[in-house]
């Protein structure tokens, strides 16, 4: 009888380069050894939320707004943290202070 593979959550965030948009995904990452194999190698597998066999999302990204794959893998919960600190700023823009040119003391003679 095969072992059950144990699994690993493994959360992602993700960044399109064309069109800018961010969505994260959670994958669920299933370790297989083969019994029979005198090596002991493992392989690995990542599950999407729907429960699909995929490639791995850091090799296979791809956009699900414009379908390109100028995609960047982040840190879990960067894209959220980046959108939140957006949003901040628009709500709080910073004040502008005037720029006054730098003198400088004058020397006496």
């Amino acid at each position: 009888m095969t072992p059950q593979p144990r699994s690993v959550p493994e959360s992602f965030a993700f960044a399109c380069g064309d069109c800018g948009h961010g969505w994260e995904a959670t994958f669920q990452v299933m370790f297989f050894t083969d019994p029979l194999d005198p090596s002991g190698l493992t392989t690995q597998e990542y599950v999407d939320e729907a429960g699909r066999a995929v490639r791995s999302p850091l090799a296979e990204a791809v956009c699900p707004r414009c379908g390109s794959r100028k995609v960047r893998v982040l840190e879990a919960g960067l894209a959220e943290r980046a959108r939140k600190t957006e949003h901040e700023r628009a709500a709080h823009p910073p004040r502008h202070r005037p720029h006054l040119p730098h003198r400088s003391p004058e020397r006496p003679d």
